[in-house]
């Protein structure tokens, strides 16, 4: 939906590209590492391997991280709108 959103903006396509594939680089990488251990369970007890469940760790709080990141990112960098008082 929002890359459907950001066709209407006058967004040029090439910032949109490259930040679109820096965005979901990071998502990218906590899937693969969640596929790869799950890929080395070979038993039940492969299940509460500490690289496993770490990776389930991860993948739960990549989203929460991220929005927090967003949320002090966008307070830090806060942009007044000016006032028309004359000093």
């Amino acid at each position: 939906m929002i890359n459907l959103l950001m066709g209407l903006t006058r967004m040029r396509f090439s910032t949109f590209s490259w930040v679109s594939q820096v965005g979901m680089l990071q998502g990218t990488l906590v899937y693969v590492n969640a596929g790869k251990q799950l890929a080395k369970i070979d038993s039940l007890l492969g299940i509460m391997s500490p690289r496993l469940l770490a990776s389930f760790v991860v993948l739960g709080l990549f989203p929460i991280t991220v929005k927090k990141l967003l949320a002090v990112y966008k307070n830090r960098f806060k942009v007044t709108p000016p006032t028309n008082e004359k000093i």
